[in-house]
């Protein structure tokens, strides 16, 4: 087996090139039901919450970091709401 992929290590090459355009397809196309729409992009620092209707991660975010940072995100705004409810004057 080594033997052979040392005569042929374009074969190598074309094997690794293949499985990391199987794992960006996989990484673009596949959507977990997070409560909201997700949508990974390149040029991004970080959770952007689009009108409480769309959400914006970092490409390379696994699935764990993005439902935390949504997670978090739910936390803050409840507690907003909530704050916001109980410091106006009655």
């Amino acid at each position: 087996m080594l033997q052979s992929l040392q005569d042929h290590p374009q074969y190598a090459l074309a094997g690794l090139l293949g499985w990391v355009a199987l794992y960006l397809l996989y990484k673009v196309c596949w959507r977990r039901d997070y409560g909201m729409p997700v949508r990974r992009r390149l040029l991004v620092r970080g959770l952007r919450v689009e009108r409480e209707q769309l959400a914006l991660v970092p490409f390379w975010w696994s699935d764990i970091q993005v439902q935390r940072a949504l997670d978090a995100h739910w936390l803050r705004t409840m507690r907003r709401s909530v704050e916001h409810r109980f410091s106006r004057p009655a």
